[in-house]
């Protein structure tokens, strides 16, 4: 067969690779079916709740969800980790409940499953002991105390401290002290994740706020970090806060 007249293998080759580029992009790319993206992004999902990434988790729940396929057995048990993470109990526990059904005791995750399960149910007593009063305060039904749901949020030495709760007025109520050690000892909840293991409705700012006891020029701190119970220079003013508390209704 006689080859085109200036034909070149070159030439050929140019013309065979622009058409296959053609075709690329008149072609659309072919889509994994429904099911087996959504088993893909459950994997996504998994591995991004293992690194606590539970942002980027949830967005790939959705995205299953969006698919409006039969949902895997697993992605109830993904779907309870997110949710609990996001500290959604009620909702966590639903799912859980889902997978725990669905599964069965054959479920590769039926174990994390169910020590998820009741570390929820444990935190969902923990946080009913504690109200939300709605005006800046939260009331411990165990102690029947009062607390600032947030601490002062600045550098304050002890006696700046001290007059700060006795001037503060925290949803409109009067007769706001600095707390006891002891007191704060009673808020530390080791259960409870993050940095400053404290019921989630009270944000700490710093570690370890201020406590009426002193002892000569040094007074009294505790730490939500480790729950150790230290004193320190009542000058000292870096990184101490204050946490208002009250007798009371």
């Amino acid at each position: 067969m006689r080859a085109c007249p200036g034909s070149t293998l070159s030439q050929k080759i140019i013309v065979a690779v622009g058409f296959f580029v053609l075709i690329g992009f008149i072609m659309p790319a072919m889509a994994l079916p429904p099911e087996v993206e959504a088993d893909k992004l459950l994997m996504s999902a998994t591995a991004k709740l293992d690194r606590e990434d539970q942002e980027a988790a949830g967005r790939d729940l959705e995205k299953i969800r969006a698919l409006k396929v039969r949902l895997p057995v697993e992605y109830y048990f993904q779907n309870g980790r997110y949710l609990a993470a996001a500290k959604q109990p009620a909702e966590a526990k639903k799912s859980l409940e889902t997978y725990l059904d669905k599964a069965g005791k054959e479920g590769k995750s039926y174990d994390p499953a169910l020590k998820l399960y009741s570390q929820v149910e444990a935190g969902e007593k923990r946080l009913a002991r504690f109200k939300n009063n709605g005006d800046g305060t939260v009331t411990d039904a165990q102690t029947g105390l009062m607390w600032a749901a947030s601490d002062n949020g600045r550098d304050i030495n002890w006696a700046d401290a001290r007059e700060y709760c006795r001037t503060y007025s925290g949803g409109g109520h009067t007769g706001w002290r600095m707390p006891t050690q002891d007191e704060l000892a009673g808020l530390y909840d080791k259960e409870e994740a993050g940095p400053y293991h404290i019921t989630p409705l009270i944000k700490l700012s710093k570690c370890c706020p201020w406590a009426m006891e002193t002892q000569g020029s040094e007074a009294a701190h505790f730490s939500f970090g480790d729950g150790y119970r230290y004193l320190g220079s009542q000058f000292g003013s870096l990184e101490d806060r204050v946490l208002p508390v009250r007798n009371g209704k």
